[in-house]
């Protein structure tokens, strides 16, 4: 804190200056013989100092009401009328020693009396100067985290549309997550809000393509901002794409944030979301080059984040405030779902009242992060600088009856070019859709066509593929199939669902 570091440096009991030459800064403390000159001892030792500053950390780490305040320490506070007692540090009793060359130094005074009070005065100060350091608005954002008063103000705007919601399954919690109101209607006077299925899910594996089991049941209840109570009612939730929307009675005097479908790799944006004591989590972020794990959906993109749990569900918007994708606490990097699969998701269920996707039985990755000197050489040589990476099939899928294998390259579905993940499930989704609207039965299966290139053979070819629709999660069968390679850092040979090698160029390393 500036105050204190400025009157740190003038106070000699806080390694100020001694010399006579600098009056604006007072004499360090001298030693406990009054009649002494003192070099320049600190006030406290090695040993307090260390015990002092480890305890200021914990604290800080731990109960920081700056930065945290809970409701209950935010509203309370003393009846009493009376001001407090300004902040100045005791004034050391000295007087100044002159030496046989001259020069001034200083000493306490020999009045035992006023030195002892001058101690007890610094304790006091101390205490009080600790108080002063965790009121709400002592603390200063860092250099990294400036931000003008115009985006102070945007922030706060859309925040009043980001609230907390918790789950309770037998009268216990089970768990917390953020939500976004999206809509209200003013004639039922309720307001929607968006928020993850994770709210109402009982089993959650690591694995996102393993089921997960789920409590529609569960009581859910939102946090208002003016820390009122209201229990929501479950409208519709996606077990694939976790998505949930919830309707809140009494609640249309709420602000809502538009979902913008239009988001773009390293693209500006910041995270918003709450913990569970409705403090607002904030920070800016950028859209990370990054393909999902092998245990998690391939909807899913990711920026660096970090959030807690409990901020599941926030709110990832463009500088226009615009959401462009719904947060998931992952690791090693924060997931989000992208408002145009949300608002897809959504217009399906308001027409349909269901969710219909196609399951291809496939992880992908994007070809596009292998590097511009791969994707040049594809480019070059077989017209492919675009599409999706097979990572992994699923056992006995349709697509694995057909020839397509780990490291093959999916260019289109339906006739439509695809580059990323996003755009290939935007075009399932439409083929689910297309097919509601002829029938509401989804224990059919539909034709998907795909584009191909199959690395091995260095060939291109479409394939149909006849595969289910799902309302519910798709779920991945494993057998013994080698982990995907998506990554920079990859073995650079292409290795296939059994084990087979891409051809060796000659320049001994594997072609793309």
């Amino acid at each position: 804190m500036e105050a204190g570091s400025r009157e740190s440096e003038s106070n000699p009991t806080r390694g100020g200056a001694v010399s006579e030459d600098d009056p604006a800064k007072s004499p360090p403390r001298p030693p406990s013989d009054p009649g002494k000159p003192l070099a320049s001892p600190a006030r406290r030792s090695k040993e307090e100092t260390s015990e002092s500053d480890s305890g200021r950390r914990k604290r800080k780490r731990v109960t920081d009401s700056r930065v945290l305040p809970t409701r209950d320490s935010a509203s309370s506070g003393s009846d009493s009328s009376a001001y407090s007692s300004p902040l100045r540090e005791p004034k050391a009793p000295v007087v100044p020693l002159t030496d046989e060359d001259g020069s001034v130094s200083y000493v306490f005074t020999s009045d035992k009396a006023a030195v002892h009070k001058y101690y007890n005065d610094v304790e006091k100060y101390d205490a009080k100067m600790a108080r002063h350091e965790r009121l709400l608005t002592s603390g200063r954002c860092s250099i990294t985290e400036r931000y003008t008063l115009k985006d102070t103000e945007a922030v706060i705007t859309y925040a009043k549309s980001v609230l907390t919601l918790s789950s309770y399954q037998d009268g216990k919690v089970m768990n917390q997550c953020t939500g976004i109101v999206v809509e209200v209607d003013a004639v039922k006077n309720s307001a929607v809000i968006l928020t993850s299925a994770w709210i109402i899910c009982c089993k959650k594996p690591l694995d996102d393509w393993k089921n997960k089991e789920y409590d529609p049941e569960a009581k859910v209840n939102v946090h208002m901002l003016d820390g009122s109570v209201v229990e929501c009612r479950l409208m519709y939730f996606s077990k694939h794409y976790e998505i949930a929307y919830f309707e809140i009675p009494q609640a249309s005097q709420l602000q809502i944030l538009s979902l913008e479908s239009n988001v773009e790799f390293d693209q500006d944006v910041f995270l918003l979301a709450r913990d569970t004591d409705l403090n607002l989590i904030y920070k800016r972020d950028k859209v990370q080059l990054v393909d999902p794990c092998e245990h998690q959906h391939n909807h899913y993109q990711f920026v660096h984040g970090p959030i807690p749990e409990c901020g599941t569900g926030g709110a990832l918007l463009d500088l226009s405030g615009k959401v462009v994708g719904m947060l998931f606490y992952k690791l090693p990097l924060v997931a989000f779902i992208p408002s145009s699969l949300i608002l897809k998701c959504s217009i399906m269920w308001q027409r349909f009242g269901q969710l219909a996707r196609p399951q291809l039985g496939l992880k992908l990755g994007t070809l596009g992060f292998l590097g511009i000197p791969r994707v040049d050489f594809m480019s070059r040589n077989f017209n492919i600088s675009s599409g999706l990476i097979v990572g992994e099939i699923s056992a006995k899928c349709d697509a694995e009856k057909l020839g397509i294998r780990a490291g093959d390259v999916i260019f289109s579905c339906q006739k439509n070019r695809v580059s990323s993940i996003v755009q290939l499930e935007n075009v399932l989704l439409g083929v689910g859709e297309k097919h509601l609207e002829k029938s509401n039965d989804l224990s059919s299966e539909v034709d998907v066509e795909i584009g191909v290139f199959h690395v091995r053979k260095r060939t291109q070819s479409v394939v149909t593929l006849r595969v289910e629709l799902s309302d519910h999660l798709e779920v991945f069968h494993s057998d013994l199939y080698l982990p995907m390679r998506l990554y920079n850092n990859a073995d650079p040979k292409a290795v296939g669902s059994k084990g087979e090698e891409a051809p060796v160029s000659a320049g001994g390393e594997a072609e793309p």
